[in-house]
Formats: structure tokens, C-alpha cells, sequence
């Protein structure tokens, strides 16, 4: 009788101790971004996020972290043969980063082959219907229209556009002229694609000839080139800055949309600032985000490698830095705050903010699904197989 009472706490005892010692859930990351042209910088500062958030949930949880990089700047069939090469030493349970759109592009495209799922923090000229995408960041249709609107309420009706030579600039263009701005004198008064830095002369040429009361300006992978920067402080007339995801450059007094406003009202807002040691813009706080939606979902369900992480983020939300955040659980995107604010001697003041979170759309107003996609293959094809060009002097600068 004893013998066996004793074996039978021995045996509960043993299942104690190995229940405690079970092997930590493995995590398995691949940060991409691009290590080349003008955008690798926004890249690597956002991946070195990632990765300090990343280790940060390691070290304070049962999570045993392996991460790997991935770059995008080399070929499609480059970019597979690297992620293939990172999968033949461990197994992958998800591609995380990218600051623009092209760059996810490009990473999709191979995670859906592998059947990885790939969150992306940044923006999108519209939602990629795509089972394998987490979109975190807010698309053309959540920024793009109330900034439009509140543009003609306060600051004038002639509006000039400038974009980069992009598929994220020709479709905000075409939303533009097709559905937003009437043409004539009170609308879009001109509109103008930067795809070499030798055009600046002539786009601001034609700013100061049709002096319109607003430039709105969509470059975005230009503004770290000091030129176009240089050109935005000495405008005629008042700019708008429409890269919801980076912050107005120093010396740029200028208006501008987001999903992100630095303010002390928000508790989650003070701990980021605390983190970053420094005001974050809206990507770094969708990066942290991203983080923190993985800390909360791996702590039981990872070492199973049964865990759907697609499914089981969408239709989740979060408060942070950026307010309430929602996942939409059928468009694959993310309803968001939005925010227009004003930069002026590199203090930034809100002006205007949502009532409540914007909903992500698949196409605007008048378009089908197919015709968005139409028009997206369209330029992809004029533009020779590219989804963003830009040259200095002749050589590729993006």
C-alpha cells in the first residue's frame, strides 16, 4: 500500500518537473527589407526595431527566438533561392517587415509560394487580397479621401499633385482625377510624376505658373534626397504631405495626414516614447504593434506549428501608440484613427482627427475589384516589369 502511494507520488512529482521543463516555444523569424537604394535606410531603421522588440519578448517570456534577414533589393528568383536557403536550416513561421508597398509586393509574392504568412506594418495604395498577407498599416482610401476633403474645406480648391514614378502614386493619381478632384480651375490643377531627379526644375516650374493653392505631394522615397526636400521648403504655395507613415523633414513647414499623432493622452503613447527614447512616426509604432500582437499570441499555441497565424489575428485589435487598432477579418486590412496635422518651425500641431476608426476597402467608389487590379498590371507593364523607378543623373537612385 505504501509502495504504491509512493510510486504514485513519484510518478506525479516526475510529471510536475517535466511538465516545467518543457522546451520553450521556437519562434522563427525573417526580417526583409531592401539593403539598396533610397529606401534601405527606412528599412534597416525599421527591422532594428523588430528585432530589439523581438528579443525583448524573448527575454522576458518562454520564448526561444531564431531570426534571419532577408533582402529584397536582389532578384524574385534571388529573393526564393535566399528564403529557401534560411528554410533548409529552420523551419519558418513567418516573414515580418518591409516600409512600402513595392517592397511587400516583392515579398509576397515568394511568401505565398511558401505558404508563410508575412506581416507588413506600412501603408498600400489599396488592400492585397491575399490569404497569406497581415496588413497592419492604412491603405489610400483611409488617408487619402478625408485628407482631400478637409484639404478643400480649409486650405483652397487648386490642388497640384506630385508623386514619385509608382504604382502607389499612379493609383492615388488615378483616385484623384477619376473620383476625388473635378479638373478646371477649382480641382486638379496639374499633376506630375517624379521619376528623375532632373524633372524638379521643370515640376517646380509649373507649380509656381499654375500657382495652386496646395501641393500635394506623394514622392515619398524622394524625401531623404536633400534636393526635393530643398525644393518642398521654398514652394510658393502651401504643401500637404501625404506619406501617412514618415514624419515632415526637418526645415519642411507643411501639412500632412497619419494614423499616428504624438500626444501625452495616451498611455500606450508614453511607453513607446519611453522605448524608442525619442517621438516615434507611425511605421515604428506599427512595427511595435506587429510585436505585440505575436507576444500575445505565441505564449501557448507555437510549438504545436498547427497554429494558423493568419486566422487567428484577423478580427483581433489592439490599443496602441496610434489608438485602437482593428484586424478586418474578411478585407485583410486594418481599420485605424486618422489624423491631420500641421508642421510648422519642426513643431507639429493636430488639427483635425477621426471620430472613429476608418474602415479599409478593397477598390474606391466606382471601381471594381477587377479594374483596380487592371490598372495596377497596366503600369506594371509600362513601367517594364517595375513597380517603382527613380534615377539621379542617369542612375538608379530608389
Amino acid at each position: 500500500m505504501k509502495t504504491g502511494l509512493l510510486i504514485t507520488v513519484l510518478a506525479v512529482l516526475i510529471g510536475i518537473l517535466v511538465f516545467f521543463k518543457q522546451p520553450v516555444g521556437q519562434l522563427s523569424v525573417v526580417l526583409v527589407g531592401n539593403t539598396q537604394g533610397a529606401t534601405a535606410i527606412n528599412d534597416r531603421r525599421l527591422l532594428n526595431l523588430i528585432e530589439d522588440q523581438l528579443k525583448r519578448s524573448a527575454d522576458a517570456g518562454s520564448l526561444s527566438l531564431t531570426l534571419n534577414y532577408l533582402d529584397v533589393s536582389q532578384s524574385q528568383e534571388g529573393i526564393s533561392n535566399a528564403l529557401a536557403v534560411i528554410a533548409e536550416a529552420t523551419d519558418i513561421d513567418l516573414l515580418i517587415g518591409c516600409t512600402d508597398s513595392i517592397c511587400m509586393r516583392r515579398v509576397l509574392q515568394v511568401a505565398e509560394n511558401k505558404r508563410l504568412p508575412f506581416i507588413y506594418p506600412g501603408s498600400s495604395e489599396g488592400l492585397v487580397d491575399s490569404n497569406y498577407l497581415i496588413h497592419l498599416g492604412v491603405i489610400a482610401n483611409q488617408y487619402l479621401f478625408p485628407a482631400v476633403s478637409w484639404i478643400r474645406h480649409h486650405l483652397g480648391q487648386r490642388i497640384f499633385y506630385v508623386g514619385g514614378e509608382s504604382v502607389r502614386s499612379r493609383m492615388l493619381g488615378r483616385m484623384l482625377s477619376q473620383q476625388l478632384l473635378p479638373g478646371g480651375r477649382a480641382g486638379l490643377v496639374g499633376e506630375e510624376y517624379l521619376s528623375a531627379y532632373e524633372q524638379l526644375p521643370s515640376i517646380e516650374e509649373k507649380i509656381r505658373d499654375y500657382e495652386p493653392d496646395v501641393v500635394l505631394f506623394d514622392a515619398c522615397e524622394w524625401v531623404l534626397h536633400p534636393g526635393v526636400v530643398s525644393a518642398l521648403s521654398n514652394s510658393p504655395a502651401r504643401v500637404f504631405f501625404l506619406c501617412p507613415d514618415l514624419r515632415v523633414p526637418d526645415g519642411v513647414d507643411a501639412y500632412f495626414v497619419s494614423h499616428y499623432f504624438d500626444h501625452d493622452h495616451n498611455p500606450e503613447n508614453l511607453r513607446v516614447r519611453a522605448i524608442l527614447g525619442s517621438s516615434p512616426d507611425a511605421l515604428s509604432v506599427m512595427a511595435m504593434s506587429a510585436t505585440q500582437f505575436l507576444d500575445k499570441l505565441y505564449g501557448d499555441v507555437l510549438s504545436s506549428r498547427s497554429f494558423d497565424l493568419v486566422a487567428t489575428l484577423r478580427g483581433r485589435n489592439a490599443l496602441t501608440a496610434c489608438g485602437a487598432t482593428a484586424i478586418d477579418f474578411t478585407q485583410q486590412g486594418s481599420w485605424h484613427s486618422v489624423f491631420i496635422g500641421r508642421k510648422d518651425k519642426n513643431m507639429e500641431s493636430l488639427l483635425w482627427m477621426s471620430d472613429h476608426l476608418l474602415r479599409p476597402v478593397m477598390f474606391p467608389g466606382s471601381e471594381a475589384p477587377s479594374d483596380w487590379l487592371h490598372y495596377q498590371t497596366i503600369y506594371w507593364r509600362n513601367n517594364r516589369g517595375l513597380w517603382r523607378s527613380g534615377t539621379v543623373n542617369g542612375e538608379p537612385w530608389l
